[in-house]
Order: structure tokens, then C-alpha cells, then sequence
């Protein structure tokens, strides 16, 4: 059996200068410096990188609404909003002749919240799960008061706009109400 053996010389490395050696210091000292001038900057302006909405919250807006709009949107004018924790349903409610007379009419669409922020609310009611002729609503508010939110509702059929913003009116159904 052969036996090889590897040589264990390497090519000659140059030293270093002692130049080299005075630059990385400098350069470490240099990239420290600007990370703790970029600390100092941030510290100074705390909103410098703050989005222009607050936090997500849903616990504002869960709970049961109704809604009056034009009727040029809904079969009545007038539906329940009922949402809780990002999600719900949207009803049509009003006279049962208004009612009987649209396909939608009455019947229970799911709703899914798109922005859910003290400054604004917006959701989807996907009218398509009840029809195909049914329009999906997008529906933008911002609070007026605790009770009370306002914006615009437009609908939506095939990814068409049908019906152009239009406005809308939420108001919170009282718990008292709510039992009844």
C-alpha cells in the first residue's frame, strides 16, 4: 500500500501594515457611531415611523347595528349589522313586501371587516353567497360618536361597481333592545 502524505507548506502570506490594522478600529468606530446617531434621531421624533391609524381594535365596533342607506343599494334602506371579533352577518330588514320582492332580500350575508381602527371601520357583506345576482356591499364609516358611524356603501356585482358611494348611516342597537 502506498502511503501519501500532504505537504504541510503553505505559499507565503505578506504581513500586514500596520496601516490595515489602524483602519478596521476606525471603521468599526465609524458604524458605531452612526447606529447611535440613528438611535439619538429616532429617540428624539418618536412618530417619525408611526402609521397614520391606531392599533387594530374590534371590541369598539362588535356588537349589533343598524344600518340606513339608499335603497337604491339594499332592498329596503335598512339592514342589521351584527359583528364579532373580524366577522358577522349582514341582513336586510324592513317591510316583508320590500323583502319578497329582491332576491337578497332578508336573507343573512357574511361579512368580513377589512379595517377595524378608532379612525375608520370598513367591511365586505358578500351578497354573492346569498345570489350571484346579489351585490357584494363594501362599506367604509368613521365614528361620529360612540353610537354612531358614517361613510359610504357601494355595491358590487362580478367585481362592477353597480351602485356608486353612496351614503350610510350605522347606529348601535342598545343591549336593552337587544333582549326584546
Amino acid at each position: 500500500m502506498i502511503s501519501h502524505s500532504i505537504a504541510s507548506t503553505h505559499p507565503p502570506v505578506a504581513p500586514r501594515s500596520a496601516g490595515a490594522r489602524a483602519t478596521v478600529p476606525s471603521l468599526i468606530a465609524g458604524v458605531l457611531l452612526a447606529a447611535l446617531c440613528g438611535t439619538v434621531a429616532h429617540a428624539a421624533d418618536p412618530h417619525s415611523h408611526r402609521h397614520p391609524f391606531s392599533d387594530t381594535v374590534t371590541e369598539i365596533y362588535d356588537g349589533t347595528w343598524t344600518a340606513t342607506f339608499d335603497r337604491s343599494v339594499g332592498a329596503t334602506g335598512t339592514a342589521r349589522l351584527v359583528l364579532k371579533d373580524f366577522a358577522g352577518t349582514w341582513q336586510d330588514v324592513g317591510p316583508a313586501g320590500r323583502l319578497k320582492e329582491s332576491v337578497c332580500g332578508g336573507k343573512p350575508m357574511p361579512v368580513t371587516v377589512q379595517l377595524s381602527q378608532k379612525e375608520g371601520f370598513a367591511f365586505t357583506a358578500f351578497g354573492v353567497s346569498v345570489s350571484a345576482q346579489c351585490p357584494n356591499l363594501e362599506v367604509y364609516v368613521k365614528p361620529v360618536d360612540a353610537k354612531t358611524m358614517e361613510g359610504t356603501v357601494e355595491g358590487l356585482v362580478g367585481g362592477k361597481t353597480i351602485d356608486s358611494a353612496k351614503k350610510i348611516r350605522l347606529v348601535r342597537v342598545s343591549q336593552a333592545a337587544r333582549k326584546r
